[in-house]
């Protein structure tokens, strides 16, 4: 099966979210995942780089959703001709904007995509069989967005909701909120987005920084998590093996200036 197949057939999808751009990490660290987040909108990457981190974890047969910054078709038609399995679109609020979207992502005659890519010729030629393999993934992040969550899923073409915990939460708070705790605060947001996806039969996705947090989003009812960015990742366990290191030194009275 096909990731798209699979995510239809309501399978728990965990990825490795690559806020690094990093295709040595892809190789290295995201091997057995379901699939890969390639993160494009808050990242400083290039194309040659997108491209590199998609065909790595393409040789590798992990699936590539890129997260795009922009609602844009030409740019959205230029992520996917890199041969990525999919995308993931930032700050959807109404149906109209996502059936636009939608249109930029798939071919005739189901959608209005251009054609033209080598690198996607070079994968697949019949543009009907990447019709049945692209995945469109609309993030939820407004109180808009929720009120509107039911519309936005039922859009032909849309495979998942997306909840951008984080943003929903500053959002509907209308303050600043910690990224491992925004979630607290939009409960009841994201159980709607969960039966929303029931009801329409569609994916609920959503991040999960960490394991404890991963558990709860599968006995949510969420299917499509990215479990935490290489970074945060990284941060949390260099802070451990310091903070480790530090109290160490100071029990065993070596000098230190920290």
């Amino acid at each position: 099966m096909v990731f798209k197949e699979r995510l239809a057939a309501g399978h728990c999808l965990i990825g490795a979210g690559m806020y690094s751009n990093s295709p040595d990490l892809v190789e290295l660290a995201a091997r057995g995942m379901d699939w890969i987040w390639w993160e494009v909108q808050h990242s400083y990457v290039d194309w040659a780089t997108t491209v590199h981190g998609v065909r790595t974890a393409y040789g590798m047969q992990i699936p590539v959703l890129v997260r795009t910054w922009t609602h844009n078709g030409d740019t959205i038609e230029r992520l996917l001709d890199t041969g990525a399995e999919g995308i993931i679109v930032p700050m959807v609020n109404t149906p109209e904007q996502a059936e636009e979207i939608v249109s930029r992502c798939y071919y005739p005659p189901i959608g209005n995509r251009s054609c033209g890519s080598v690198r996607m010729d070079s994968i697949e030629m019949d543009l009907d069989e990447w019709n049945k393999r692209i995945v469109t993934i609309m993030m939820i992040e407004t109180p808009e967005a929720v009120q509107n969550a039911e519309a936005i899923a039922s859009v032909p073409g849309v495979d998942g909701l997306l909840v951008g915990a984080r943003d929903l939460a500053i959002r509907t708070l209308g303050r600043s909120i910690d990224t491992y705790t925004a979630f607290i605060s939009v409960e009841s947001e994201m159980e709607h987005i969960v039966e929303v996806c029931r009801k329409t039969g569609k994916a609920a996705g959503t991040i999960a920084f960490t394991p404890e947090t991963l558990v709860t989003r599968i006995q949510d009812g969420y299917r499509l998590i990215c479990a935490g960015m290489d970074v945060n990742h990284l941060q949390a366990i260099y802070r451990q093996m310091r903070e480790t290191a530090q109290n160490t030194i100071r029990d065993l009275g070596i000098p230190s200036d920290r």
